[in-house]
């Protein structure tokens, strides 16, 4: 096995999910992330009372559910870590294991590059930086995106808490990404109006070569414009029906090291970019149950706070 992966697995169980050496911890990986994978048992068999793992087939979309029998075997260990090519962050059988007390990372998407570029980070830094941000985020009713690209979207946060994704998953039940780095929180449904304009890159078709652009009237996608990746994008808001369409969530990057490479679990992270997500978002504090989410990333946007310019391009103004 390649050490540097192991040392970054190491620092993922150890620093960012704090495996404990009576505990028991679960891998439930695919073919895609594979080797992820085995590198993140390997070192957990190493740091812990018993580690498994478990491959299981790619899903389909991003919250798509997994089997239901792995699905039950999430609540059963201290720790479970998810290297999969699509996401299960957004799962009824992740959020059942959270709420048992399971504390669960998700790497979706990941890649031996991405890994090793962004675990070894300074993680007491970006927390500082990711709380920066959420403070001055705190409180705010109403949120405005803006970029050159074309994005130009309002909407409602009142009430709705915000998340902070910092590598630190060390509490009962506590839910995160790895690598970490954004905050993140779901717009209050029927409020976002505007144009949304992914110029980053698409949960669909990866990096963006022209700008993806979505029409969003009360808080849902109403148009597609032409676009390579129209004809996929329109077959899943038919096949997931019209909550599929719901504006899910606002994540600003905060991670220095990360950079946009087509995989969303990185790109969603980099500093000086937002992204919206499409569909489910009760796992955020939303009202939306459907099995899939899409992210999509903006690039140098800025972003206003109750008429306040807060991020100048996704640099905090002071």
């Amino acid at each position: 096995m390649n050490k540097p992966l192991l040392d970054c697995a190491d620092i993922a169980l150890t620093k960012c999910l704090g495996l404990k050496r009576n505990e028991q911890l679960l891998v439930v990986c695919d073919d895609p992330c594979f080797t992820i994978g085995e590198a993140l048992w390997q070192a957990g068999r190493a740091l812990c009372r018993e580690a498994v793992m478990v491959v299981m087939a790619p899903r389909r979309q991003n919250g798509n559910e997994p089997p239901p029998e792995i699905g039950e075997l999430f609540k059963k260990f201290d720790v479970a870590v998810m290297p999969t090519s699509k996401s299960l962050s957004h799962t009824q059988a992740r959020r059942t294991a959270c709420a048992a007390g399971t504390r669960i990372a998700t790497l979706p998407g990941i890649t031996e590059e991405t890994f090793l570029r962004t675990m070894d980070a300074d993680w007491e830094r970006l927390g500082v930086y990711t709380r920066k941000i959420a403070g001055r985020l705190k409180g705010a009713k109403k949120v405005r995106v803006v970029s050159e690209a074309g994005c130009d979207l309002a909407f409602e946060i009142t009430g709705r808490p915000l998340k902070i994704d910092d590598g630190r998953i060390t509490g009962r039940g506590a839910f995160g990404n790895l690598p970490a780095g954004e905050i993140y929180c779901a717009p209050l449904e029927g409020t976002a109006e505007g144009t949304i304009a992914f110029d980053g890159s698409f949960a669909i078709g990866g990096i963006c070569e022209k700008p993806i652009l979505l029409t969003v009237k009360k808080g849902r996608v109403v148009a597609v414009a032409d676009h390579v990746v129209k004809p996929e994008l329109d077959e899943t808001f038919k096949t997931y029906r019209p909550s599929s369409r719901t504006i899910a969530e606002f994540g600003i990057g905060a991670h220095p090291a990360a950079r946009i490479t087509g995989s969303i679990l990185e790109d969603e992270k980099v500093r000086g970019t937002i992204h919206f997500a499409l569909g489910d978002n009760a796992s955020m504090g939303g009202a939306v149950r459907v099995p899939v989410h899409l992210d999509g990333i903006v690039k140098n946007p800025d972003v206003w706070a109750d008429g306040e310019l807060l991020l100048d391009k996704v640099e905090l103004v002071k």
